[in-house]
C-alpha cells in the first residue's frame, strides 16, 4: 500500500460509544484528508478471531453506514473496511460512483501469494488430466492455477519454454506480449517451431503451443512492444508477470506495473559472455523475483537510463542513436530451460502457498559451468520513486505510469 497508518491504543483507538473500541475522530479526519490530497483510497483494517472465515459484526456495518458515505464525499475516492483473520478476509467497499460492493478476495503478494476470502469455497473436482499435479497441490491448488491470469513478456528462447510450462501446469489464462516475428535463427530455441513459422509473429507460435498443451486455456495475444498502451492495460490486470525480454524499456515498464499496481513478477534471463577472441566467460542464469515494495530493478542497477532513453524511440532512430550496432547474444536452449525451471518452480510454490517460509523474495544466480548457485537479496534505496511508500508504490491509476503513458509511449 502507498501508506499504512497504525492506530495506536489510547491515542488513535479507544473506547467506543456504540461498540467496544473505535477510531478517534481526529485519526479518521487526518487519514481521510490525506487520502483526498494524495488521491488514495481510505481502507480501515482490523482483525477478528477465527481462522478460515470472517465477517463484519453488526456494529462494524452500522459504523460504515453512518460514516462511509460522508468520507467518500470528502475524499472523492473509494473508502471501505477490511476485516481479517490469518486465513480469511472480508471487505465492504464504497466506490466513488456511489455504489457499494463487497470484496470477493484479498491478495497478499509475498513469498507465498495469499488469496484470502470471507469463507472457504469448496474446491471443484479436479479434471483427471491434472491428477498427478493435484496429488501435490490438492484440488484447491489446481483450481487456483486455473483462475490465474499470467503474462509472458518476450516470447523468444526463454519465453517459449515459459509458455509451454505454464500451459501444462493448468494456468487459466496467458497474456502473450512480443512485437517480433520468427526468423531462421530462432528455430533451434522456440519449442515446436517449424520452418514454415519463419516470418510469423512470435505471439502466434506461442499461442499455438499453449493451446496444444492445454485446449481449455484462454489466450490474449499482444504483438506489440510492452510499452504499447494495449500491452500495459493487459499487464495491470494480471496476477503474475514473467519478464523474458532483455530490453531496458521492458524492464522499466514491467517494474512500473509491479510497484504501482502491486503485481508480482519474475525476471528470467541467461548471460553467455563471449569475448572478441572467442573465449567463453562465466555463463550464468538469473531468476529475479520483482515483488511490490521490495527493492526494484532501478534500485538494483538493472535498468540503464541511457539505454532506456534510446529504446523509447522508433526502431530507425534507436539504431542511429548507437555508436556501436547491437550484436546478437549467444543463446542455447539447455541454459534457457535451466532458468525457466527455477522461475516456474518458484511461481508454482508461491501460488499454492508451499514455500516453507514467506520471505523467499531474493534472486537465484546459477553458474552451470561450475555448478555454483547463489542467492541474492534485493537492495532498496530509501527514497526510490518506484518501490517505496514515499514514491509510486500502490498508486495504480493515480501513479506515474498512468500519468505518463500518453506523452512518453512510442509505438
Amino acid at each position: 500500500m502507498p501508506c499504512a497508518l497504525v492506530a495506536r491504543d489510547d491515542e488513535h483507538y479507544g473506547p467506543g460509544e456504540r461498540g467496544h473500541r473505535a477510531l478517534s475522530p481526529t485519526c479518521v479526519r487526518d487519514a481521510i484528508i490525506r487520502a483526498r490530497d494524495e488521491q488514495l483510497s481510505y481502507l480501515a483494517v482490523h482483525c477478528h478471531f477465527g481462522l478460515d472465515r470472517v465477517q463484519f459484526s453488526r456494529v462494524d456495518l452500522a459504523s460504515h453506514e453512518r460514516g462511509y458515505a460522508t468520507l467518500r464525499q470528502i475524499s472523492g475516492q473509494a473508502v471501505g473496511g477490511l476485516v481479517v483473520t490469518p486465513h480469511a478476509a472480508a471487505g465492504d467497499l464504497w466506490l466513488p460512483d456511489g455504489s457499494r460492493t463487497s470484496l470477493s478476495e484479498t491478495v497478499v503478494p509475498a513469498g507465498n501469494m495469499l488469496r484470502l476470502r470471507p469463507s472457504p469455497a469448496p474446491p471443484a473436482a479436479s479434471d483427471p488430466v491434472w491428477d498427478r499435479q493435484a496429488r501435490l497441490l490438492g484440488n484447491r491448488g489446481q483450481e487456483t492455477l486455473a483462475r490465474l491470469r499470467v503474462a509472458v513478456v518476450g516470447l523468444g528462447g526463454v519465453g517459449s519454454i515459459l509458455v509451454e510450462e505454464l500451459a501444462r501446469l493448468g494456468v487459466g489464462q496467458l497474456v502473450l506480449i512480443d512485437s517480433e516475428t520468427v526468423d531462421a535463427t530462432n528455430l533451434p530455441r522456440l519449442l515446436a517451431a517449424e520452418r514454415t513459422d519463419i516470418g510469423k509473429p512470435k505471439t502466434d507460435l506461442a499461442a499455438r503451443n499453449a493451446s496444444r498443451a492445454n485446449p481449455q486455456i484462454r489466450l490474449t495475444k499482444i504483438p506489440r512492444r510492452v510499452e504499447n498502451p494495449e500491452a500495459l492495460r493487459e499487464l495491470v490486470l494480471c496476477d503474475w508477470i514473467f519478464l523474458a525480454a532483455d530490453s531496458h524499456s521492458a524492464r522499466h515498464w514491467v517494474n512500473a506495473v509491479v510497484h504501482e499496481f502491486l503485481v508480482p513478477a519474475t525476471q528470467v534471463g541467461v548471460k553467455i559472455p563471449i569475448s572478441r577472441d572467442g573465449s567463453i566467460g562465466q555463463i550464468h542464469t538469473a531468476t529475479r523475483l520483482i515483488a511490490p515494495g521490495i527493492g526494484c530493478m532501478w534500485c538494483n542497477g538493472l535498468i540503464d537510463p541511457t539505454e532506456l532513453a534510446i529504446e523509447m524511440h522508433p526502431e530507425a532512430e534507436r539504431e542511429q542513436a548507437r555508436y556501436v550496432l547491437g550484436v546478437p547474444a549467444p543463446s542455447v536452449m539447455p541454459f534457457n530451460t535451466l532458468a525457466v525451471g527455477e522461475a516456474v518452480t518458484h511461481f508454482l510454490l508461491a501460488s499454492a502457498g508451499l514455500h516453507e517460509t514467506n520471505d523467499d523474495l531474493g534472486s537465484v544466480i546459477h553458474r552451470p559451468r561450475t555448478r555454483e548457485r547463489h542467492l541474492q537479496d534485493p537492495r532498496q534505496n530509501a527514497h526510490c520513486r518506484w518501490c517505496t511508500s514515499t514514491g509510486n508504490l500502490g498508486r495504480g491509476a493515480n501513479g506515474e505510469l498512468a500519468a505518463r503513458q500518453a506523452s512518453t509511449i512510442r509505438v
